[in-house]
């Protein structure tokens, strides 16, 4: 059955956004940080200013929309397709990026490490409505035992150890990415294996406004040479890298998305790429960068749309929030936005766990959001109209004041009703006797279970040898100064 999506602009203001993104891109261009990068452009038939201004044809943004694929599917660590993109259901990812970690056995915030990457790893993966993982945090390198240029490629180690669901990667520079991609491809078996059924896609962002860092584009054109899907998106914030309007700031994000796609696919025709936004506002009362609430809201929406205008699956970011801690606002943010993506028709949605604006992760606040998302998404399907479900002849047997229990057509039916997992149905006796316990306490109870007792069918021994092989290597290799 199909499903409402939530549609809050017209075709003409679509039109009109793209419109002024291509003249954006037309009339005053995007700054383009490698030599790589400005060559594979202006070999397409784009021109140059100055340095390192780049202005973009709208014949070549065109050509661009015409061969990016609308629909791509990524694959868990086994081969088996689990994300199809492009149709608008929403699958729901742990992370991202996180510099902290709530502690749920001490309660305290401490630094993310790779011990935090591999807790919350296995937690996503045993949690059935988070559907992928996504670097879920900042790993702070250790002197001589964890050196900066190997940390992304050991995260990468113990998300890949602890979960079998697809992986969203943030990675510093193109040397990470080539390791990483190294050590999936092991994996997967082989080159062909993993372009055949990618498990992995690299998150990455342009500047705002409108500037491609080297890295950037490295890790844009690694990706392309490999013949894998990527994930380049923006991030402007609206009122300081964006105008104070969520349609200006709408038109910095869609110029960037396609900087980025029209690179990837002169780079290589018809390769995967997904974009969307991750919709940053500046509260100016006091310049901290949020989410925005019901504006960071319409903003996300307003880039889906764009983005199924294109013919593009989107990305955006939801089921977390702004509190700074485990709590009723976090509760309340995360489905708040969660509903709102899902109801928006966002492809994928990271940030599931997140408080502090994506700065802390919560184990808690990813159960919970595992309930959200199992709601949010039942709250969008359309149920069945049918004989059967219409039932009359049930009614008319049953008739007026008599009850429904009994029936053979309930029995056939009241497992189809939605049920909770993490939330308390039961009467306030029943809640009393199992020890009175808060939505956040019966959460912190799933952690500690799934800690205890889930386990990740391990990798192959030559596999584990393998991928640490390409970590060391990467270690022997001075990094440059």
């Amino acid at each position: 059955m199909s499903r409402a999506t939530l549609n809050l602009y017209s075709d003409e203001d679509l039109e009109r956004l793209h419109a002024a993104a291509l003249r954006v891109l037309e009339e005053y261009g995007a700054r383009v940080m490698t030599e790589e990068g400005r060559r594979l452009l202006l070999e397409g038939g784009c021109t140059l200013e100055g340095e390192d201004l780049v202005k973009i044809p709208r014949a070549l943004v065109d050509r661009a929309l015409e061969t990016a694929p609308s629909h791509f599917t990524l694959y868990d660590r086994g081969g088996e397709p689990v994300l199809e993109l492009g149709d608008g259901y929403t699958y729901v990812g742990a992370g991202v990026t996180n510099l902290n970690y709530l502690n749920p056995r001490t309660g305290e915030v401490e630094e993310f490490s790779l011990r935090a990457t591999a807790e919350s790893t296995l937690l996503a993966d045993a949690l059935p409505d988070i559907d992928f993982v996504a670097t879920p945090g900042v790993t702070r390198p250790r002197g001589d035992e964890l050196p900066l240029h190997i940390v992304n490629q050991s995260e990468f180690f113990e998300m890949v150890t602890n979960t079998t669901k697809p992986l969203m990667v943030l990675i510093a520079g193109r040397p990470e990415l080539s390791d990483i991609y190294d050590m999936a491809e092991l994996v997967a078996g082989g080159a062909d294996a993993l372009r055949a059924r990618p498990f992995v896609i690299p998150y990455l962002n342009s500047v705002s406004p409108l500037l491609f860092n080297p890295e950037t584009v490295d890790k844009l054109l690694e990706s392309a040479d490999r013949g894998l899907p990527v994930c380049c998106q923006a991030a402007p914030q609206v009122g300081a890298t964006g105008p104070a309007t969520i349609a200006g700031t709408c038109v910095i994000s869609a110029a960037e998305t396609l900087v980025g796609l029209v690179m990837s696919q002169l780079r290589r025709p018809g390769l995967p790429f997904l974009s969307g936004t991750v919709p940053f506002l500046m509260d100016m009362r006091n310049g901290s960068v949020t989410a925005g609430g019901p504006d960071g809201l319409r903003f996300m929406v307003m880039m889906a749309q764009l983005c199924r205008r294109w013919g593009l699956p989107s990305l955006g970011m939801s089921f977390g929030g702004d509190s700074k801690v485990m709590d009723e606002q976090a509760a309340l943010e995360a489905g708040f936005y969660g509903f709102g993506t899902v109801l928006g028709g966002v492809d994928m949605v990271f940030d599931a766990g997140c408080v502090e604006g994506g700065l802390l992760l919560s184990p808690e606040l990813l159960v919970i959001a595992d309930e959200l998302a199992r709601m949010t998404r039942r709250a969008v399907e359309p149920t069945e109209v049918s004989d059967e479900t219409i039932a009359f002849d049930v009614i008319a047997r049953v008739g007026p004041g008599d009850i429904y229990l009994g029936e053979e057509h309930t029995l056939a039916h009241f497992r189809e009703l939605w049920l909770p997992r993490a939330l308390s149905w039961e009467g306030r006796d029943a809640w009393e006797e199992a020890g009175s316990k808060t939505l956040r306490e019966r959460a912190r109870d799933k952690v500690f279970e799934v800690w205890e007792t889930h386990a990740v069918e391990p990798l192959p021994d030559d596999v584990l040898d393998g991928m640490r092989a390409v970590i060391e290597a990467r270690r022997a290799i001075p990094p440059p100064e």
